[in-house]
């Protein structure tokens, strides 16, 4: 708050502080300042992106995917950028274009385990088990204590019918 006094438009002081609202769950509070900021500076790609995240907490899904796509315009290689918008889709159940936004994540970052992840449960969702697996087991490799992958890498080879691999 003291930054603001000294300089009411330095953006990433109201960013810091969507961020800090975020994390303690006052998303209202943090929807205004990254709104602070992106209005300071419209091509804050990052803002954009956490107030995507806030929206999808949520459940505005809409906004989250307006916010979302405007961090892709403004920085097309922003990977989590794609994942954002990749977990919005897979949410509304659209997987095929929640698939595109994972394999974009990874083609930007082969070592990005959260889109190895996502693509794994988009696989998962569509019943193709052993593509699951595989996503799973390169998130893994990638994080090894991504605990989710694992947890999903279980059910993946429980809906194979693998249930002595699930455990």
């Amino acid at each position: 708050q003291k930054a603001i006094q000294i300089n009411p438009n330095h953006p990433r002081v109201y960013y810091n502080l969507g961020l800090a609202f975020k994390e303690m769950g006052e998303y209202q509070k943090a929807i205004s300042y990254y709104e602070k900021a992106i209005k300071i500076k419209p091509d804050y790609f990052i803002a954009y992106n956490n107030l995507g995240i806030v929206f999808y907490e949520l459940r505005e899904f809409q906004k989250a995917i307006s916010c979302h796509e405007q961090t892709i315009q403004i920085n097309p290689n922003f990977v989590n950028g794609h994942f954002g918008l990749g977990n919005v889709l897979e949410e509304l159940s659209e997987n095929e274009k929640a698939k595109s936004c994972y394999e974009r994540a990874i083609q930007i970052n082969p070592n990005f385990a959260n889109g190895h992840f996502g693509l794994g449960n988009v696989f998962e969702e569509l019943g193709e088990y052993q593509k699951a697996i595989g996503c799973y087991k390169k998130a893994i490799q990638i994080q090894p204590n991504h605990v989710d992958a694992y947890n999903n890498l279980a059910l993946a080879f429980k809906g194979q019918g693998e249930y002595q691999k699930a455990i």
